[in-house]
């Protein structure tokens, strides 16, 4: 990339964020040709931190001429009936107008498009160390603008398979890129404080404990929260749903029956969630997600999957 590549300005503005909201920070941006992540940490005892940034041009949304791993990449993810070469075809088609048939099938062909380039940029990017999950997870990109925002969470969290707990944001007005380009860090800085109230919308939260095993129950939550306290059963393999509206913040009261992964190894955890477009998301599936084989059942769990955060999606 050219020294003035906006691609590079993810990173200091990735930095800038995790010093404003004194926060583990991580930046998903996927683009039109390249797919960007970013990660930082607070600085700390007066040492201006530096974000981890990758920029990965294999995981761009609409690579410029699809091969067939890449087109079979976006057939797992698909919800709707279609084969390799009809794929490949609107493949290109999303390359020549990005903006074009933005709904009915083509959100869906989005949303496929967007979790397959994910999974190529986690793939290239992914230390062979795992992390603990950051306690903040922005993305960025015009393939979002098609999807609804609650939808924007799940499409990360299918991909992004992490024990743990995290809250997401969207950056709608993609604003981090010309933030973080301003050259001077203490400008940049004071800049993005000015911002940070108005400039994410708020996704939720996204709990996803593993080592569930298989059954009726793993165990009980309990919300604890401005509206009292509501109980909900944990059920394996599923999605469980918490209205938690953005600004509202509570805590999440996890009682399992057997010994989970949750940041650490317990049964008991208590945890702050905070509210957004989607809620608290409970995702109890499995870490690594495993996906169905035969396509039209593959297919009908993915819609399944989505019906919950999307409403009116057919497909």
């Amino acid at each position: 990339m050219p020294a003035d590549d906006p691609k590079r300005a993810i990173g200091p503005a990735t930095q800038a964020l995790a010093d404003v909201l004194d926060r583990r920070v991580e930046t998903i941006v996927l683009g039109h040709d390249a797919g960007v992540r970013a990660s930082a940490s607070p600085s700390a005892g007066g040492i201006e931190g530096t974000a981890e940034l990758a920029v990965v041009a294999s995981a761009a949304v609409a690579p410029d001429d699809p091969d067939d791993e890449l087109v079979d990449g976006v057939l797992v993810w698909s919800t709707v009936v279609s084969d390799r070469h009809r794929l490949r075809d609107r493949m290109r088609e999303l390359r020549i107008a990005p903006w074009a048939d933005a709904t009915g099938e083509g959100t869906a062909l989005r949303m496929a498009a967007s979790r397959a380039a994910l999974g190529r940029l986690v793939a290239a990017t992914t230390p062979a160390t795992p992390s603990a999950p950051p306690d903040l997870i922005v993305t960025a990109g015009g393939v979002w603008s098609s999807i609804p925002a609650p939808a924007v969470a799940l499409a990360l969290v299918d991909v992004i398979r992490r024990p743990g707990a995290s809250q997401f944001a969207l950056d709608h007005a993609r604003l981090l890129g010309p933030l973080g380009a301003i050259p001077d860090a203490g400008e940049r800085l004071a800049v993005m404080a000015d911002l940070a109230d108005d400039l994410l919308v708020p996704l939720g939260s996204v709990v996803t404990p593993a080592g569930l095993r298989a059954g009726r129950s793993a165990g009980t939550l309990a919300i604890h929260g401005d509206g009292g306290i509501s109980d909900l059963d944990l059920v394996p393999g599923g999605l469980e749903l918490v209205d938690l509206p953005p600004g509202e913040t509570a805590v999440a009261e996890f009682k399992f029956r057997d010994t989970v992964r949750l940041g650490t190894r317990g049964r008991h955890f208590a945890i702050d969630v905070a509210g957004g477009l989607g809620g608290l998301l409970v995702d109890l599936r499995d870490v690594p997600l495993r996906l169905p084989e035969r396509a039209d059942r593959r297919r009908d769990l993915l819609s399944a999957w989505q019906a919950a955060l999307w409403a009116g999606a057919d497909g």
